[in-house]
Parts: structure tokens; sequence; C-alpha cells
């Protein structure tokens, strides 16, 4: 594929102004016309009223909300919307917004890659009778004498001509979110932090997608703005004294090997002594440790997990450990890390399969970061947080020592 679109990545820690620079810039364009995705609704209204010269409008549903941003990019409006409604872009959808010409601000990366549910009686009649990979891309392709075809695999079909369907493994399948989405507009801003260790850089790699960086500048909400330039702005702050680290030996044991707190040693102890400590670890943290109410406290774990692990003190306080672009918690000061990230195994060698290099540490403090800057760190106060992953505690601990201004 022929790349038509100019993505630009500003890449800068969390709170240091990359939705202000680009609500500046949004208010600075004159005929250009914006596409703004962001993963939370209420962003959508801050868009809107921070831009209220560019009319921002949402997608309403006419019988579906796809037909509703598809109404508005016919009209060329400005648009803001989701993540979630991002993902069901079509071809026609695409066709449409190349061709009005549409500058899309992508607030934080999207989901890019993902396995795709299939038996594999069906995975094999689909690539014995319909379907054929390309062995030079690892993409699924619909054979040429099957264009008729509608029936059972009709999605798959679709999902085949849209460049969505790739191979591993001999009987594996992977969801590719479709790169000509991206494509489709001249202008691309991505706003995220370490963007090297997420999916999406790699998803990039693999499509030969190119991207350059962007920083931002300026010294108050008014005056930011994007620039080439390379600039450190935000890393101006001592976290060796504003981030405090629970390191309480009885605490932190129950995550002393590399793989505790990951998703498969919660499926292992969902339902014995091991999870009934870790609860009341977290209660010890909050109640007693750090003895703060309920409403300064946030706490995250693998959502299945959520009720195993909820307690009085500080239930009310649980947040996805996913979540990004939402303040509603800036004021907590203690939190609760609970989880130990890594890489979908597939997703993985996938990646590494097609000559593309994944850092799986990069990928979890990347994660890890953007929850622990829900918190009230982002105003540059004070933080007690309980990490149990020894794997976790160490790369946090490692990313303060590198990034804390102490002149």
């Amino acid at each position: 594929m022929t790349y038509n679109c100019n993505v630009k990545v500003v890449d800068s820690i969390m709170g240091s102004g990359k939705t202000s620079a680009a609500v500046n810039y949004i208010n600075q364009s004159e005929n250009e016309k914006i596409l703004y995705i962001t993963p939370f609704l209420d962003e959508i209204k801050r868009i809107k009223t921070l831009c209220e010269k560019k009319n921002f409008k949402e997608p309403e549903v006419y019988k579906t909300k796809l037909n509703g941003i598809k109404f508005l990019v016919q009209k060329g409006a400005n648009i803001t919307s989701t993540h979630a409604l991002f993902h069901r872009f079509d071809e026609e959808l695409v066709d449409m917004c190349r061709s009005q010409n549409y500058t899309l601000i992508l607030d934080e990366v999207t989901s890019v890659i993902q396995p795709y549910e299939i038996s594999k009686q069906d995975f094999e009649t689909l690539l014995t009778k319909y379907a054929y990979v390309d062995e030079k891309t690892s993409l699924i392709k619909w054979r040429e004498d099957s264009r008729d075809y509608d029936g059972k695999f009709s999605e798959e079909k679709r999902l085949c001509d849209f460049n969505c369907l790739a191979y591993y493994g001999g009987a594996i399948m992977l969801w590719l979110f479709p790169v000509s989405v991206f494509n489709a507009f001249k202008k691309i801003y991505i706003l995220t932090y370490k963007f090297k260790s997420q999916m999406q850089c790699y998803y990039y790699d693999f499509f030969k997608l190119p991207y350059s960086f962007a920083y931002v500048e300026g010294d108050s909400i008014e005056n930011y703005r994007f620039t080439d330039n390379p600039v450190t702005n935000g890393i101006n702050r001592n976290y060796k004294e504003l981030i405090h680290i629970c390191q309480h030996e009885k605490l932190n044991s129950i995550g002393d090997l590399p793989t505790d707190l990951s998703m498969n040693w919660y499926k292992r102890n969902r339902d014995n002594v091991v999870m009934s400590t870790l609860k009341k670890n977290v209660y010890n943290f909050f109640n007693n440790i750090q003895g703060t109410k309920s409403k300064l406290n946030l706490w995250t774990t693998f959502s299945d997990y959520e009720k195993c692990l909820c307690g009085k003190g500080y239930g009310k306080g649980y947040l996805s450990h996913n979540a990004r672009s939402t303040n509603d918690f800036r004021d907590r000061i203690s939190v609760a890390y609970l989880v130990n990230k890594f890489i979908n195994v597939l997703v993985k060698k996938f990646f590494e399969q097609n000559g593309i290099t994944v850092d799986e540490d990069g990928f979890a403090l990347s994660e890890m970061l953007q929850f622990i800057w829900r918190s009230a760190i982002r105003d540059g106060k004070e933080i007690w947080v309980y990490i149990p992953s020894v794997r976790m505690r160490n790369l946090l601990e490692q990313w303060i020592e590198e990034n804390s201004n102490t002149n």
C-alpha cells in the first residue's frame, strides 16, 4: 500500500500539555476539518467546550452510530467521538474521510491487534476453500474465484478484503485494525507517551507505515503547541520525592517471582489462600499503613478479579487497569496497582516472526504509568503506591531514577 498520511506521534509524559496543544492547534486552524478520537465521553464534552468556534458534533444514531458519523462526514463537520466508534470504520467511511480531507487527532493509541476467535474446523475450511495466506505479509486474502461468495464466512471475507486478518502458527488467526483507515487522513496526530513500547508502534512497523515524532513546547495552557524540535516539556519534577513506593516486606512477598500477579497467576489462585492474602494486604495498605479515606484511594486489578479483592475503605476507588484520559481520580493519593502485565503471547510471537522486536517490559511500564497518572501525581502532588509485583515495582523504580529532575 502507498501511504499518503503524515503521521506525527506526540510522545510526551502525561500532564505535559498534549491535549492543550491539540486544543490550541484546533482553534488556530481555519478551514481544516478535524476528527478528534478519544477514549472517554468526558473528553468529548471537553473538546466541544474548549473548541466552541469549531462547532464539534457527536455522531447520533441513524439506525447505527456508524451511519451517524457518515452523515457528519458527508457534511464536512468537525467531529469528536470515541475509540469504540473509530473501530467500526468501514470502506465507505474510509473513502468519505479521504475525499473530505480530514485531519485525525487520536487521543491515546488504540487497540490494533488481538486474537480472532474461530474454531479449528472453520479455520481449516476457510483456508481450504475460500482464502489463502500471503506468505510475504502473513495476511489472509480472499480467493479471486470466490468473489461471489455469500455465506457463513461473509464477515471473514469482508475482513480479508480490508486486510484485517493475519495468520500465525498453523491454526491461529489474528485481527488487525484496517491500516487503510489511517491512510484515509492526510494528517494524523497521536497523543501518547512511550510510543515505542506500544502495540500501535509494532503494528505500524509491520505495515511499514512511516511516522515521525512531535513534541509539546510552551509554558502555559494558552501557549502549548506542537513542535518537531525535541523537548522534554513536563519532565521537570523530582519523582523520587513525589512517588513513594511501598517497601513493606510482608506485603510485597506475595509478588516475589517475576510472573506473580500476571493473568495466569490470578487464574490459578482465584479460589485459594493466595487471593485472600492479597486482599488482606490491600486492606492493610489502604486502612492501616496509609490510613487514607476511601475517597482518596485508587486501585486496580484484572477486571475478572475486582470482586475477589474489593474491600472496605477502598472498594469504590476501583478503576480499570487500562484506563486512560480520565481526570476524575486526580485527587487520589494512595494507589494500589495489583497487576503484572505481559503482551498476549500470540501477538508477541506474531510480531517477532515478522522481524519486529517487542519490548515487553517497556509495554508493561507504559501501561502502569498511564494508570498511576490518573492519580494526584498528575498535578505534581505526592502519592503512595503499593505494587506487590517485584517486576512491576522494579520497572517503576528504574523509571523514577531515570526521569527525576533533582537539580
